[in-house]
């Protein structure tokens, strides 16, 4: 055993905290996980519920921080690594510091765009891992947070992974987004299918209720795909669109990587990406995964692919080899345990 790990975050199976603590797993440690999602009872998004779930939040979320705190006494882990953070407390991060290093890893764009977030928190810990190159600039320049990382999304080889052709069957598209609504994306898919009206397009996700385009409402499937369900998906897709969330509110930049920039190749799949430098460090276009910039060229793109069958599948198939090679959560895990042990010499 090399280290015990307390992990903080939600347990459901393709969730990257569940998967970051099997890195862990794979790179020696002992892992222990407390689900948060445990704790907070999964309910519609409808008036009554929301009005339950703030009446009870208090006392949900110091049943949380009671267990967290019950659990680090027995299990006396030297590293607790915390997804997000949005229900621990201040008094709970303390507790925790004295004895472990503890650090955040955060996977969103912002801190300050999620009314979920204490922020006050994320003063608390040792270090923190953002998923996001900017955020470095971003939390020292507006909160005088100095102790940020850029550490990249992973994929987890237990979920993310080619499934087999047996399950296929009903699934099969030329084309799918999977990922949660935003204008910036809904921009992009609208553009796509009024320049290719005959393409058959899914859209999953959180969030597409809120499409007011006519032209997709056939293409969106009104529902999220998780876990193995996910990765049926991209292996349903021809092309799989790696499309990013546009600049929210504290942030210097809209997203340049996402999970699904490491998820999607991870699966097998081929991946038709939104150019940036970020993405290139990671694969090397044309070669490992292809990239558009404009909507003329994402169609462009899309209509050169889609009668290209070989290549399309060379392409997903140096992509699957370049991430399983260097982007699997235990890297993620690996980068994390080599700054605590600096701390320790």
């Amino acid at each position: 055993m090399k280290y015990k790990v307390l992990i903080i975050g939600d347990t459901w199976n393709g969730s990257d905290c569940t998967g970051l603590g099997r890195g862990f797993r794979d790179a020696g440690c002992l892992v222990v996980h407390v689900g948060e999602d445990q704790f907070f009872p999964k309910v519609r998004n409808d008036l009554f519920s929301k009005i339950f779930l703030k009446l009870f939040k208090f006392f949900f979320k110091n049943n949380l921080n009671r267990n967290i705190k019950n659990l680090y006494k027995i299990s006396k882990p030297e590293i607790v690594v915390v997804f997000k953070g949005n229900h621990l407390s201040v008094e709970t991060l303390k507790q925790l510091k004295k004895n472990s290093w503890v650090v955040n890893f955060y996977p969103d764009i912002s801190l300050t765009n999620h009314s979920s977030v204490d922020v006050k928190t994320f003063y608390e810990y040792d270090h923190i891992y953002s998923t996001k190159s900017f955020a470095i600039k971003d939390y020292n320049k507006n909160m005088g947070i100095k102790n940020v990382s850029f550490l990249p999304h992973g994929y987890d080889e237990y979920v993310h992974k080619p499934i087999s052709k047996k399950y296929m069957k009903n699934w099969h598209n030329d084309i799918s987004f999977i990922g949660t609504w935003s204008k910036n994306k809904e921009k992009k898919l609208n553009a796509l299918k009024k320049n290719l009206p005959n393409i058959n397009l899914k859209i999953w996700g959180n969030g597409w209720e809120k499409s007011s385009s006519r032209c997709l409402k056939e293409s969106i499937m009104g529902y999220p795909v998780n876990g193995d369900l996910y990765a049926l998906a991209i292996n349903c897709s021809k092309i799989n669109l790696g499309l990013l969330q546009e600049k929210a509110s504290g942030a210097s930049s809209g997203d340049l990587t996402t999970a699904r920039s490491f998820h999607i190749p991870g699966s097998g799949g081929f991946m038709l990406h939104e150019r940036s430098n970020e993405i290139l460090s990671f694969y090397d276009e044309d070669k490992e995964i292809s990239c558009f910039s404009s909507s003329e060229e994402l169609v462009s793109k899309i209509e050169f692919y889609l009668k290209h069958d070989d290549m399309r599948e060379e392409i997903a198939k140096q992509g699957y080899i370049r991430c399983t090679k260097e982007s699997k959560h235990k890297n993620r895990a690996e980068f994390i345990l080599k700054d605590f042990e600096k701390r320790t010499v």
